[in-house]
């Protein structure tokens, strides 16, 4: 056996530092790795700031082409490009003011006039001019207003055009007022807004400024809800710019607000309409007024300092006036040029908010200074860089939301490093403790298969010696006398039956180990089995002088293999005759108990250690002291008994102390 197993060590010991070495390997890289965390979590915060520019470049080119697409191929269609315009400026709040002018340098959106040159006077027909002649002199000369107005009203029925009509309901609202007739002047007034809201007079000044400011001044507490409605009309119309802009625009508007902060009972949606509409008109007179000039420079000469064109022909253009936070988006036609103002900070504020950081390990601060800012320079987890080709001069920096976020991340990672290196070593040193303790319970095995088979030789040779001798005495007739020969023949049988348990036991521990054990329960009677496994032990109780004291409960009935049984309990008394010592006397008992039925075997011998109680039911194991003399067994029959009682889902207990015997309990349970 030792020299089989010779191999197997060495085989053990080459896995054994296999482990050892590998684990070792992993060990340091990971001990390394903790020690470049920091270096390794840096490198990937700048990779990752890296990323997170050129996505937000990408992110900035796809912005722009989204508010300028749709817009290519429409540009001297005035009408439709500032529906679209005008939808594309309110659904994105980085864009200012979006703007239409044509190829004079004259804003077709925002609508603005100034004071033309040479005024055109409108063409009215001779009746209507008399009239109305009449109707002024009446009027400022005379001061004669109920004349004047019989004058103006007449005039609304010679007039053959809406220029007529406009300017005779203006007067006619004018004199209605000064005869302190505001209900009836709000009606012209209403009239003009809501159908000659596009008309202008001869000195490009529109009717309906003159209608609106006259109309906020006759505002009263019965005429109120009434006039509300024709307000927000105008203040719609001057936004989308079918009523022009003029230099007057911005005190119109400041009348507006203040007639609207005075009214406070105007309903919330109505309320939030009319102040959207006069920060929209404050908007883009602002923004007429500020840029106007320039955009009709770049406009007639025809020439911008484009710092780049993208996909849709849209020029990024920035604005000589203002500041650095804003831009043009233009594209020149053949008879127009149209285009956005766009705030770029909140251009660049609307990219940050679009998910561009999903996916990062970290989060991050987007800053966008002015002037050259070298990484080297600032801090080292600081990026920055040029956001070309859109804007040159423009630098985006990007810092790490929150640095103690590296010193949690390292210390947390270095723990998880750490537990996992010491995992690992403790994993190997368990590794290595079991294959260690395997070897020794191999070697511990094959000790007591060596010693297994040396005992079942001597046990065997042991009755076969006294069967051989005893048949040849008989054989040769040496035994004259009848008795001698009973007697002879009884000592066949009994080492016969001696032979028979010792190879059953090694046959059942065969089956056992091939897991090939069958039984056959059926209902027995076990004071019977108990009492011919008695009557078959009773030769070597003789022999020995032993004394049997037995106490058995009768008519005991349980569902059992009657000879697997009948195994269990010659196994337990052969072992009582075994380990008595000098004490001849072994208990047996069997009784009932709360619904289980016990069988007790009892003896007066040498006893077991406390450390040896376990053990005993191991196969091959054999209680190895000085008491136990030249006791030979095969170390299985306990084996076989602790596997047949739990088959019967029953246990086996054993109650022992040194010098003053052992105590076996078989304890089946009753259904």
């Amino acid at each position: 056996m030792s020299r089989r197993f010779k191999p197997v060590t060495r085989l053990s010991v080459i896995f054994i530092l296999a482990i050892v070495l590998s684990g070792g390997v992993l060990t340091y890289f990971s001990i390394n790795n903790i020690s470049n965390l920091k270096e390794l979590t840096e490198k990937k915060i700048i990779e990752e700031q890296r990323d997170l520019s050129a996505r937000f470049s990408t992110a900035l080119q796809n912005q722009i082409e989204e508010v300028t697409s749709g817009f290519k191929h429409e540009i001297d269609k005035p009408g439709i490009m500032k529906d679209a315009m005008v939808q594309t400026a309110a659904g994105n709040d980085f864009v200012i003011q979006a703007f239409i002018l044509n190829n004079k340098g004259q804003f077709l959106y925002p609508g603005f006039t100034g004071i033309p040159d040479d005024p055109m006077k409108p063409i009215l027909s001779v009746r209507f001019r008399s009239t109305f002649e009449k109707g002024e002199h009446a009027e400022f000369s005379e001061k004669d207003l109920s004349k004047a107005k019989e004058y103006y009203q007449s005039c609304l029925r010679y007039s053959k055009g809406e220029s007529d009509t406009v300017i005779a309901l203006n007067a006619l609202g004018r004199v209605l007022i000064k005869s302190g007739q505001p209900g009836d002047a709000a009606v012209q007034y209403s009239m003009i807004i809501q159908d000659y809201f596009h008309l202008l007079d001869r000195n490009g000044f529109p009717y309906a400024y003159y209608a609106l400011s006259h109309l906020l001044k006759i505002t009263n507490a019965e005429n109120f809800e009434e006039l509300i409605p024709v307000i927000e009309f105008a203040l719609e119309k001057m936004a989308y710019g079918s009523v022009p802009l003029n230099f007057f625009t911005k005190d119109l508007l400041t009348q507006v607000t203040e007639w609207v902060n005075e009214y406070k009972n105007i309903t919330p949606g109505i309320f939030s309409n009319m102040n959207r509409f006069i920060t929209n008109l404050n908007q883009q007179d602002q923004f007429v007024n500020q840029y106007g000039d320039e955009l009709s420079g770049l406009v007639i000469e025809g020439k911008s300092d484009a710092q780049y064109k993208d996909s849709n022909g849209f020029k990024i253009v920035s604005p000589l006036s203002g500041t650095d936070r804003e831009f043009f988006l233009i594209h020149t036609g053949v008879e127009n040029t149209s285009g956005f103002f766009i705030d770029r900070q909140k251009l660049f504020e609307t990219i940050g908010k679009t998910g561009i950081q999903e996916g990062l390990e970290f989060e991050y601060i987007l800053e966008f200074p002015t002037g050259y800012i070298s990484n080297t320079a600032t801090q080292s987890l600081s990026y920055s860089s040029q956001l070309n080709p859109y804007f040159p001069g423009q630098i985006i920096q990007i810092d790490i939301k929150n640095e103690n976020l590296i010193t949690d991340l390292i210390k947390r990672r270095s723990w998880i490093y750490g537990i996992a290196s010491a995992l690992l070593l403790l994993a190997m040193l368990l590794g290595v403790i079991l294959i260690l303790r395997d070897i020794a319970r191999e070697k511990h095995l094959a000790n007591l298969r060596s010693n297994f088979i040396s005992n079942v030789t001597h046990e065997l040779k042991t009755p076969l010696t006294s069967i051989r001798m005893y048949a040849e005495s008989l054989m040769m007739r040496r035994v004259k006398s009848d008795s001698g020969q009973r007697k002879y023949l009884s000592v066949i049988v009994n080492e016969s039956e001696r032979l028979k348990r010792m190879i059953n036991n090694i046959l059942e521990f065969s089956k056992m180990e091939k897991a090939r054990q069958e039984y056959h329960p059926v209902e027995a009677n076990l004071s019977e089995i108990l009492d011919t496994a008695i009557l078959d032990i009773n030769y070597w109780l003789e022999k020995k002088g032993f004394n049997m004291i037995t106490e058995i409960d009768r008519d005991i009935k349980v569902k059992v293999d009657p000879e697997r049984f009948y195994q269990v309990y010659s196994n337990l008394f052969s072992n009582a005759i075994k380990y008595s010592g000098d004490s001849k006397k072994i208990y047996v008992r069997l009784y009932k108990n709360s619904g289980s039925v016990i069988t007790e075997v009892e003896d007066e011998g040498i006893g077991i250690e406390a450390e040896n109680l376990i053990k005993i039911f191991e196969e091959f194991f054999r209680v190895e002291r000085n008491e136990s003399g030249n006791i030979t067994g095969t170390g299985l029959g306990l084996t076989v008994v602790k596997e047949i009682v739990e088959a019967h889902q029953g246990k086996i207990k054993v109650e022992s102390e040194v010098g003053k015997g052992s105590k076996f309990s078989v304890i089946l349970f009753q259904q």
